[in-house]
């Protein structure tokens, strides 16, 4: 028995030699399938450890390659021998059929080294971007690999693309993007000619090596930057003072754009600084591709109002697509279009109306990263400010002690010197409540006013003297939204008052089935009352019934018996005055009185009828008019 088990262990050290010369733990496993003599504990141990082994010979191996490719990298300058070397050690590393890198131009990518390929249509294979294996890696988005390409239905195949895998022979790819930073490349891949599922570990190889491609392709082009600039200024006797312009249109670039971040982001100061320095027509386009301002296009300030319009409809999709896959401006149909990104989001777009001279670009690039930049700050400004007018409205509208809490703010200090403000309690019923929270926001800045979600309203406090301009804002009948204002607060203490009557006008509202409608809580006096209380139970009977028959008659034939018996009212009952508010002769509104009569009765003007009938038609006018 020991002699058998003494085989054994020499069987199991010759194969642990082969183990770290091959760093194949395969053998080494059929060898301990054999050495039936050892105990199953013993077995598992050195499987365990043979697989260690093996782990850690391939990762000195990717070790050593990393390392090579980075002095190549550093010394090298010849960028193809670079690149090939990687490829050739990618594919030696992963043991796969062939391995590639391809890069990217302005809507395509080409395979620019490859190692293991055989046919010459697939070594100077080129992909539209977003399509295939290849195509969709070199968007920079995510890593993409398939067992089996022709079959992947998941894949967005292209015929010719397609014979040419056919005619390699190709079955399994991973592709892993080439990026540095913010910037593209294209994309690092293996392929084999059968089909293949690419462990973590074969994946966690191509990644690192396509970080070195990147590296690699990233000084390549800084050096050719550099050598060409050097064989401009050799080319020409006047290069050093051209470079200085350069330097200085640079340099005056960067002042004139922070200048307009250094003022709040101001959109408007920033489109015409850009405008000035390019001499071109300028628009810039949100992320879904609406102007951000409306003066921002044309070649002068008396530039025609739909020229923004027309130039951001100018742009095509495929240019934006194409800026924003590789990092760098797009001159396509005409326009030249640049794209402010953050972190692959798309966050705006600049978009020159002329094609700029390849010299010009950075420039534009350099735009479009000042744009990003005040749209992310203006962003984080716009969170912070719904944060801060939440805290306040509530802290206000619970008065006493919470007021301390934002004794600092703004409207708490105005309203400490005397200045009256008013609530406004808003339903927005379909409207988008975030879009006109901040048209309101944005629309009272300067009036130091704050917006915000409240209980199962927009609440709004603003400077008495803003009311007008909030109300123009607000628009109610067109935006369909109904508003509850409050009587004007002197301080900060009687704001959970004007609260209480801004709401009690809203739910009034809302009781009566108005849309689109504003009231006032100063104004409504004791309709509210029975308003809330149908609001609390809409099962009471409501006053309107006494009127129904008013309604009911104008509805049928297009007179305005309600509307007069609401004016007779108001005014006393006085048929002069009546017939002077309604703009028609006197006797026309005797012989509407008359058929009022008749819809309600002969004794509809008697003191206690005519309560309930003048209650009932406030309530209408409440509903239905301003």
């Amino acid at each position: 028995m020991s002699k058998t088990r003494g085989s054994a262990v020499v069987d199991v050290e010759a194969a642990l030699r082969r183990l770290l010369a091959d760093a194949d733990p395969v053998g080494f496993d059929e060898v301990l399938e054999s050495a039936l003599s050892l105990r199953p504990a013993t077995v598992r141990l050195l499987r365990q450890l043979a697989h260690r082994l093996a782990d850690s010979v391939r990762r000195e191996e990717l070790l050593r390659a990393v390392s090579a490719i980075a002095v190549d990298v550093t010394e090298r300058r010849d960028v193809e021998g670079v690149l090939h070397e990687i490829v050739r050690r990618t594919r030696l590393l992963t043991g796969s059929d062939m391995a590639y890198i391809a890069l990217n131009t302005a809507d395509t990518t080409y395979i620019r080294q490859s190692d293991g390929v055989r046919t010459e249509g697939y070594r100077t294979l080129r992909m539209p971007l977003g399509y295939g294996v290849l195509g969709r890696a070199a968007t920079g988005r995510e890593i993409v690999t398939t067992s089996d390409y022709l079959t992947d239905n998941a894949l967005t195949h292209i015929d010719h693309i397609d014979e040419l895998v056919r005619a390699e022979g190709v079955r399994s790819i991973l592709a892993v993007p080439l990026t540095l930073g913010s910037l593209v490349h294209g994309a690092l891949l293996i392929a084999d000619r059968s089909t293949r599922t690419y462990p973590e570990a074969t994946v966690d190889i191509v990644d690192t090596l396509s970080r070195h491609a990147s590296v690699a392709l990233d000084n390549a082009r800084r050096f050719e930057e550099v050598t060409a600039a050097l064989a401009r200024l050799n080319a020409r006797q006047d290069a050093d003072e051209e470079r200085m312009v350069d330097l200085h249109e640079v340099l005056d670039l960067d002042a004139r754009l922070l200048e307009a971040l250094l003022t709040g982001g101001d959109l408007e100061l920033f489109a015409r600084r850009v405008r000035e320095l390019l001499g071109a027509g300028v628009a810039l386009l949100d992320s879904e591709g609406v102007p951000l301002v409306e003066d921002s296009a044309g070649d002068g300030e008396d530039a025609p109002a739909d020229s923004l319009l027309r130039l951001a409809g100018r742009v095509d999709p495929k240019a934006i697509s194409a800026a924003r896959g590789t990092g760098r401006p797009a001159v396509v149909a005409g326009v030249t279009v640049a794209c402010a990104l953050a972190e692959g989001e798309l966050l705006g777009t600049v978009v020159v109306d002329r094609p700029l001279a390849e010299r010009l670009l950075p420039r534009v690039q350099r735009v479009a990263v000042f744009l990003g930049i005040i749209l992310l700050l203006g962003r984080a400004e716009r969170v912070d400010r719904r944060h801060r007018d939440r805290a306040v409205i509530e802290a206000l509208v619970r008065g006493g002690r919470e007021v301390e809490l934002v004794r600092g703010e703004a409207i708490v200090r105005a309203m400490s010197r005397g200045t009256p403000y008013r609530v406004v309690t808003i339903e927005t019923f379909d409207a988008d409540v975030a879009s006109l929270a901040d048209a309101l926001r944005d629309g009272t800045r300067q009036q130091e006013a704050v917006v915000a979600l409240h209980d199962d309203h927009l609440c709004v406090l603003a400077p008495d003297a803003a009311a007008a301009r909030l109300a123009a804002l607000l628009d109610v009948e067109s935006r369909g939204i109904n508003a509850g204002w409050s009587p004007a607060a002197t301080d900060a203490e009687r704001i959970p008052a004007a609260h209480r009557a801004a709401g009690l006008a809203l739910r009034s509202l809302s009781a009566l089935g108005a849309r689109g409608r504003s009231a006032h809580g100063e104004q409504i006096g004791v309709v509210g009352l029975m308003a809330e209380a149908l609001h609390r139970d809409p099962s009471l009977p409501s006053p309107l019934e006494a009127i129904r028959p008013l309604e009911e008659y104008d509805a049928a034939h297009g007179t305005e018996l309600t509307a007069t018996a609401w004016t007779f009212a108001e005014s006393g009952r006085h048929v002069p005055g009546t017939a002077e508010a309604l703009h028609v002769h006197a006797n026309t509104v005797r012989q509407r009185l008359e058929r009022i009569g008749t819809l309600l009765g002969d004794d509809w003007r008697s003191p206690s009828r005519f309560l309930d009938l003048h209650f009932a038609l406030r309530m209408w006018s409440l509903a239905r008019q301003e």
